[in-house]
């Protein structure tokens, strides 16, 4: 089945969907500095650079589904939780505009659980109803889950919206997840003696580093919610990764060897 992509990012969900069969022929990302990473790991998918705003539904190709995760920044608590006040938060609206003009056989959305939060409730409320009216109409499923359920070694929290289209006739079921748990130890235990920490000022060891990436920030602890240097045990998971890299690497020097979340490299 031939599905689009919209807030792509570097191609992470769309790598997800490709492993389960999909053919991701068609994909969007605004942000310049992702569009190498993605091109790279995504060569066969058409990427189209522009504003979801300033896409007309016609350039979007002919599909089965569509996926993505709107910005989350809006809806975050480690952000303003402006919600749909903020632009970034509008973009669900550009989102199911696609959506209703394509009218793909179902559609996947993706954002953090600071949706849930009470101050978005009717905002929340107001984009399931948008979903299940869009065109002829889709069978909402809702539902938060934690990749740490799904194999994953991050304790990271996503709520999902899956729609299937009213005409066929069924709606999606999420399932219970059975997998182990996985350790950062079953993980990354193996590059625990190749960190380095960084250089003044928080620069890069860049070619020093026995693996691309593999290095600690270094500074004093930060008071700033989500942003403080969190350690975990090697038999726990991560806590979920920032967008900084304070949250990916290890500490050697930690008691236990914990952790400041997994690193850049793994």
């Amino acid at each position: 089945m031939n599905i689009v992509s919209f807030f792509a990012g570097a191609g992470g969900l769309d790598l997800g969907f490709q492993k389960a069969g999909f053919n991701v022929i068609w994909a969007n990302e605004y942000d310049k500095e992702i569009w190498e990473t993605y091109e790279k790991n995504h060569p066969h998918t058409i990427l189209d650079k522009r504003s979801l705003v300033n896409i007309p539904a016609d350039d979007v190709p002919e599909c089965d589904g569509i996926i993505g995760g709107p910005p989350c920044q809006s809806w975050s608590e480690a952000g303003a939780m402006k919600g749909i006040e903020d632009k970034r938060g509008q973009l669900f609206y550009d989102f199911i505009r696609i959506l209703e003009a394509k009218q793909p056989k179902f559609f996947l959305a993706e954002n953090v659980s600071g949706m849930l939060l009470g101050r978005h409730s009717e905002a929340l409320e107001n984009i399931k109803e948008m979903f299940r009216n869009a065109g002829v109409g889709y069978e909402l499923s809702f539902e938060m889950v934690n990749a740490r359920d799904y194999n994953v070694p991050q304790d990271r929290k996503r709520v999902i919206f899956v729609g299937i289209r009213k005409d066929l006739g069924f709606k999606y079921q999420f399932q219970k997840p059975n997998f182990p748990k996985l350790t950062l130890q079953e993980t990354i235990y193996d590059l625990k003696d190749n960190v380095l920490p960084a250089l003044p000022y928080n620069k890069t060891n860049g070619e020093q580093c026995a693996l691309p990436n593999h290095e600690y920030m270094i500074g004093d602890f930060s008071t700033i919610f989500m942003s403080r240097n969190r350690v975990r045990s090697w038999d726990e998971q991560s806590f979920t990764i920032q967008a900084g890299g304070r949250h990916a690497p290890i500490h050697p020097q930690a008691p236990k060897m914990k952790l400041f979340n997994l690193l850049n490299a793994a």
